[in-house]
């Protein structure tokens, strides 16, 4: 029988024994946590696994049997897998081995950057705008898995979720601050609401940590929350790391977004979306992101302190005032 590293949650051992059997592979193995859910760090993670001098990434969720969620998300990887193969330097992690139970799939390790590493170990203002270009370059190619289709925005649901947030009473930011750029958003919101955007297969949670730039290739990951929607909110998600850099105010845009880094993504996207709903999406999305840093996560989290910091001068000029 396969030995696993000492010390291994038995249930992550087992886990490593079938895929093992699977393939064949009968000699000691070597493993460790690379990843957990900052949700549910005991049900959700992520496995470095070596058999020998194959490396492989084994991600587990102890509740998969119950919502299928890491099923969907294989199948969309051999799908997806077949699709980028269309595309020179663009593609995905290859997908390896689905546990029956549904509880843990096997894909390739990669070991480079992600996006975020890259764009945080850097000062170069080209690299930074080459790494924007590529996660355009890959979301292009994402959002033309299958057709596209022209449908109704609606940003209401922006509105809630704020007024949950204040609602809670626990944010560090002005409520009379949140209350002024929360009717601006509320205005704007209105004036775009029914506009007709792109509708396309999309990621569900392209942030900057889920795309890794390897030498002349660009790699995507963590499709647990693809799905068909608009295909605004994907370059929302990745355009918004933009906000953990200290930039000059002269080089904000009017949506709170360096305006060389929008520029170079485009460079890469281009599918037609609509400037004015992105702009509302993006001011949307980091008010409620400011709004949720707590007094609480203000005062122990010096990453929170910062990320609340960086991103008042931005929402001053995206919402006119600076």
């Amino acid at each position: 029988m396969i030995e696993t590293t000492a010390g291994t949650d038995p249930r992550v051992t087992e886990m490593i024994r079938e895929f093992a059997a699977a393939v064949g592979y009968t000699g000691p193995s070597e493993e460790r946590m690379v990843y957990w859910s900052p949700v549910d760090a005991d049900t959700r993670q992520v496995w470095q696994v070596a058999l020998g001098r194959d490396v492989y990434a084994l991600k587990l969720d102890h509740n998969g049997a119950n919502d299928n969620r890491l099923t969907k998300e294989f199948g969309e990887l051999r799908a997806l897998k077949t699709h980028f193969e269309n595309y020179d330097k663009l593609g995905l992690i290859t997908p390896v081995y689905l546990s029956p139970s549904g509880t843990f799939h096997i894909t390739e390790y990669l070991n480079f950057k992600t996006a975020g590493q890259r764009l945080s170990d850097t000062d170069s203002p080209q690299t930074r705008g080459q790494v924007f270009r590529r996660a355009g370059q890959w979301l292009h190619a994402l959002h033309e898995y299958k057709p596209q289709k022209r449908k109704e925005y609606w940003g209401n649901w922006m509105m809630r979720e704020l007024d949950e947030v204040v609602a809670r009473g626990a944010m560090q930011a002005d409520p009379q601050d949140v209350a002024y750029m929360r009717a601006i958003l509320h205005e704007q919101v209105r004036r775009v609401n029914k506009v007709r955007d792109t509708h396309a297969s999309s990621h569900g949670d392209f942030h900057s940590e889920n795309l890794m730039l390897g030498p002349g290739m660009t790699y995507g990951f963590d499709f647990t929350e693809a799905r068909r929607k608009m295909a605004v909110y994907d370059i929302v998600d990745f355009l918004k790391c933009d906000i953990y850099r200290e930039t000059p105010e002269a080089e904000i845009d009017s949506a709170g977004i360096t305006k060389a880094h929008r520029e170079m993504f485009f460079k890469g996207y281009k599918h037609r979306i609509n400037k004015e709903v992105l702009d509302v999406s993006l001011r949307g999305r980091m008010l409620i992101d400011w709004a949720n840093i707590t007094r609480d996560g203000h005062f122990t989290s010096r990453e929170q302190r910062i990320q609340f910091r960086r991103m008042k001068p931005r929402l001053d000029i995206a919402f006119a005032k600076a």
